[in-house]
This record gives C-alpha cells, structure tokens and sequence, in this order.
C-alpha cells in the first residue's frame, strides 16, 4: 500500500469534517436571521415599488395650481378638469403611499384635506368664484398645516393665483 494514500485519505476525511461541521453549522444558526433577512428584503421590496412622495406631492401640486389658474380665469370647464384631477392625484397617493417616513400620510390627508374638497366642489358647481377662490385657500392651508404636522413646514404651498408659469393659457376665450 502506498503510504501518501494514507496521507490523502486522512485530509480528504478532515475536509469532508469541515465541510460537515460548517454545513451543519450554517444550518442550525437561528431562523431568526433568515426571517429578518426576509423582512429586510420584503421591506426594501416595498419601498422600491412605493412612489416617491415629493413626486407625487409635486403632482398634486402642478394639478392645484393649474386649478387655481383656470379659477383666476374664471374658467368653470378647466376648472372642474384641474379640480378632478387634484382629487385624483390625492386619492393615489392615500392609496400608493399611505405612510413615509414614518407618519401616516393618509391619515392625515383624510383628516385636513378631504374636508376642504367637498366645499370646492359645491362652490365650483355653483359657479360662485369668490367662495371658490376662499376655499382653495382653505385646501392650500390644509396643505401647509399637513407638512408642518409631519415635519416638513419647510414646504409653504401658495394657490398660485395669477403667477402663471405654464405655457397655457387659462381664460378659456378662443
């Protein structure tokens, strides 16, 4: 028998025990781990696929203050339009991204904004443009009262009346 065959038995036995011991090792550590690993991962999952709220938020924003505009110009049609999707884009975002960083950005819209929508709407309808333009001040300070609520008063929303930055013209004559 050749003797260097005793020698590679002997390591290849001490490489298939560590392999073993390692294994058997990995195996028993704590599920603990994996599971927070899997929570880690299904929560960067999450948060990848959940808008960015100063996006959505500037959204919003364009869409109120197009809104606002077209209430300047006294143009009930695009009004109705830029109130519509001002009440869209505020339902998705309660719906696609009901908390961020920590508050809960629906509960809080439901609680200041929601209430100053129904007014609008109702002063729009009637065509009363001084209550309209009184009302989405009321929303704007609803904005603003929201972002101080959640530590971000640095955001100060105006209605943008008359400050027309769009290449849009508002007044709706032909």
């Amino acid at each position: 028998m050749n003797p260097n065959h005793g020698i590679v038995r002997k390591l290849f036995s001490i490489v298939i025990l560590a392999f073993c011991t390692i294994f058997a090792i990995q195996c028993s550590s704590p599920n603990s781990e994996t599971e927070d690993s899997q929570t880690s991962q299904e929560a960067r999952k999450a948060k990848e696929n959940t808008p960015e709220l100063a996006d959505a938020m500037g959204q919003l924003q364009q869409y109120l203050h197009k809104y606002s505009l077209a209430v300047e110009a006294q143009n009930y049609e695009l009004a109705s339009f830029y109130f519509h999707e001002v009440e869209a884009s505020a339902y998705s975002i309660k719906q696609n991204i009901p908390g961020y960083e920590g508050y809960n950005i629906r509960q809080f819209m439901t609680l200041m904004l929601d209430p100053t929508l129904e007014p609008i709407e109702t002063a729009l309808a009637n065509k009363n443009w001084d209550k309209v333009r009184a009302k989405t001040i009321d929303l704007v300070d609803a904005c603003n009262s929201c972002h101080n609520a959640t530590s971000h008063g640095f955001v100060q929303v105006t209605p943008g009346f008359n400050n027309n930055p769009f290449n849009q013209d508002f007044s709706g004559s032909n």
